[in-house]
């Protein structure tokens, strides 16, 4: 978590080989367990981190920008989420509802200033791991609950 916050990326099996001296073949075994335990999610032939939440290491439809740093969220969950994991000043670029119509939500000292969106988890969180990639992409902010019954 420290990397992905740090270097705004995940750190590449062979670093993490690098940093715990330890060979590629069982870092990928540790990884593999680690997102057993829903810890991580791998790209299915690499094997490097996809994501760790609440972080993504592809582009998302939440772009997390505080000073020259940015990040990936996986969804409007983890993007608040990282909000509070990274303790600064920052703004969220996300569109609502996955419409063409682009937000850009401000959290100042710890506190969301637009005080009027909503998200919405249509997803049973008990299913959230059965695709939780497809779950986070499902996770999106509204200005309203009538939005929400729109979708």
């Amino acid at each position: 978590m420290k990397h992905f916050i740090e270097y705004a990326k995940a750190p590449s099996v062979s670093k993490l080989s690098d940093i715990f001296g330890i060979q590629v073949a069982s870092v990928v075994e540790a990884l593999k367990a680690l997102q057993e335990y829903h810890g991580v999610v791998l790209q299915p032939v690499s094997h490097e981190v996809w994501v760790a939440h609440p972080f993504s290491a592809a582009p998302t439809n939440f772009w997390i920008q505080s000073g020259d740093m940015g990040w990936w969220g996986n969804c409007a969950w983890c993007a608040l989420g990282a909000a509070a994991l990274l303790a600064r000043d920052l703004t969220i670029t996300t569109t609502l509802g996955s419409e063409s119509k682009q937000i850009v939500i401000e959290i100042i000292n710890g506190k969301i200033q637009n005080k009027h969106l909503f998200v919405h988890f249509p997803i049973p969180m008990e299913k959230a791991w059965d695709n939780v990639v497809y779950t986070c992409s499902t996770m999106l902010m509204f200005e309203s609950e009538s939005d929400i019954s729109m979708v």
